[in-house]
């Protein structure tokens, strides 16, 4: 969860109360603080990004305390800002709005500010990868209209903190934060950037103009929120004009937004839920009434309108974690206090019981530790290089944005991580007998299965057919299957030494020796048999299970 460090002596100009009784309240809030050289450091949940400000923490305390509840929407202008939105392929959305007479004071709320914007990069913004904020002293803009687009990276702006004028390409090769975030929008030798009167004023998601720069005096902030999700970008920028509105005397200037899915930001509008006291009652296993309800979520900062036995919940626009019943239950849980609600325990009208798979795979395991086998746990991702070395590629399925290249499909079979295992272990003591109970996803015909399977595998000096053969046919026995064998072909298993298991006329699985040109291209000097049980149809041959 995120720390946020708050000026001790703003909070009590916020709030007129001690770090101790504040943290009491906030810990009702789910957050924890402590006090240190100055600053009140609080812990605030994630999905309460609308508390990483003063003003928003104040708020909501102050709703708890019952000194204010329900929520205004602030006072409206036209800014006279328009936006013309140009084709940005890498970040195509963007929203923007004016917040009037927020005056930054001091550096106490300078410094909380940046960290604000920060705390909302790390969070909704993904690191800035998925939206990135902006903020700008509105009067130090050059004029009303603003353009978005992509440009040329040798075009040239002096950026927040340089002495001079660089080149935007300058700037992504040598500075701290071009290097970290440059990446991220650029396409080619473009990338986009807010433009004003042909003036820079912002890279997003990189870094901003100095001419826009926010310091102490600053009245009146520009705010723009670039991203590739438009909904993310929205709420951003409602969380942001709804704290600084907070301020004393501060009002809200739209800002028009000239794209297809354009219009006048912020829109400010609160989403309505419908809930019945039976609905919070039943999730809390309290008796509260109508009236206690409606009381309780206007103390957090709801408004709330009664029809009949129907409540009619507004959900203020910074509000972006409240998305049902539950979470209503939950604030209401807060304003009551947890202590309070003095729950019974219930009482389950029925009986768990392991699933008839977990059963199953608990007997397997015993049965073959039993054998002497040595039970491994692989990921079901591996490498497109092991499946074209066993002649599986066909059937692969590919992780779209992989962390690593060698974990970037799924496995189609357990015998894949169990040959990668044994590569690793080839210069092991012999003989190495092991098995893995695990998923497996193929493609087949078009369509994807997933599947839950045994694999098992024997490397040694010699190894035959009759090796892996012995074991898996106990193994089967002893869990009272009626199988046959029958003779079968795989991409990496010899033929004529390789034989698949049917069950009342279902295929089980396959055993066999592994290929010798398939061992010579994972490198294995040692002769491997190998067995594989589709586990869901082992239990569909298993009634008792």
């Amino acid at each position: 969860m995120p720390v946020l460090r708050f000026r001790v002596e703003r909070l009590y100009e916020l709030l007129n109360m001690e770090p101790r009784m504040l943290s009491e309240l906030l810990f009702r809030l789910k957050c924890e603080s402590e006090e240190r050289e100055g600053y009140l450091e609080v812990e605030v949940n994630a999905d309460r990004p609308d508390m990483f400000m003063g003003e928003g923490l104040a708020r909501a305390v102050k709703g708890l305390l019952g000194v204010n509840s329900g929520w205004a929407k602030p006072r409206v202008v036209d800014s006279g800002f328009k936006l013309l939105v140009e084709d940005v392929p890498t970040r195509p959305y963007i929203v923007a709005a004016v917040v009037y007479n927020v005056n930054i004071d001091s550096e106490y709320y300078l410094e909380e500010l940046i960290q604000f914007q920060e705390k909302l990069h790390e969070g909704l913004g993904r690191r800035r990868r998925k939206a990135a904020i902006g903020l700008h002293d509105a009067d130090k803009i050059p004029g009303r209209m603003l353009r978005y687009a992509m440009a040329p990276l040798d075009v040239v702006f002096k950026p927040l903190g340089y002495t001079k004028p660089v080149t935007a390409k300058e700037l992504l090769e040598s500075d701290a934060k071009g290097l970290e975030y440059g990446w991220i929008s650029r396409l080619g030798d473009r990338h986009p950037f807010i433009f004003s009167d042909n003036e820079i004023i912002t890279m997003p998601p990189v870094i901003n103009s100095d001419i826009t720069r926010l310091e102490v005096g600053t009245r009146n902030i520009f705010i723009d929120v670039t991203s590739t999700d438009l909904q993310v970008a929205e709420a951003i920028l409602n969380i942001i004009v709804s704290n600084l509105a907070e301020r004393p005397g501060a009002y809200v200037g739209l800002v028009e937004v000239k794209a297809p899915w354009g219009g006048f930001y912020p829109r400010l509008q609160p989403r309505v839920i419908r809930v019945k006291p039976s609905d919070i009652n039943g999730v809390l296993g309290s008796k509260l009434t109508v009236s206690d309800i409606k009381s309780l979520l206007e103390r957090m900062r709801y408004n709330v309108n009664v029809d009949n036995d129907v409540i009619e919940v507004e959900i203020p626009p910074y509000r972006v974690d409240v998305t049902s019943v539950v979470d209503l239950a939950e604030d209401v849980a807060i304003a009551v206090g947890y202590e309070e609600l003095n729950p019974t325990l219930w009482q389950p009208r029925t009986r768990g019981e392991y699933h008839g798979l977990t059963r199953l795979s608990r007997s397997i395991r015993m049965i073959l530790v039993g054998l002497g086998f040595t039970e491994v746990m692989k990921l079901s991702l591996t490498s497109p290089q092991l499946l074209e070395a066993l002649g599986l590629r066909g059937e692969v399925v590919e992780v779209l944005n992989p962390v690593q290249l060698e974990y970037s499909v799924l496995r189609p079979s357990i015998v894949v991580t169990l040959l990668d295992l044994l590569t690793g272990n080839k210069h092991s003591p012999k003989p190495i007998k092991v098995f893995e109970i695990g998923p497996v996803v193929a493609r087949v015909e078009g369509g994807i299965v997933e599947d839950e399977r045994v694999g098992l595998a024997i490397m040694d000096d010699e190894v035959s057919y009759e090796d892996i053969q012995a074991p898996v046919y106990y193994m089967l026995r002893v869990l009272g299957v009626n199988f046959t064998a029958r003779p079968a072909r795989t991409p990496y298993t010899m033929e004529g030494r390789t034989a698949e298991l049917v069950a009342g006329g279902v295929r089980l699985g396959v055993l066999g020796e592994v290929k010798p040109e398939v061992l010579e291209k994972l490198e294995l000097e040692y002769p491997v048999a190998v067995a594989e049980i589709s586990l869901g149809r082992l239990l569909e041959a298993l009634k008792e299970y």
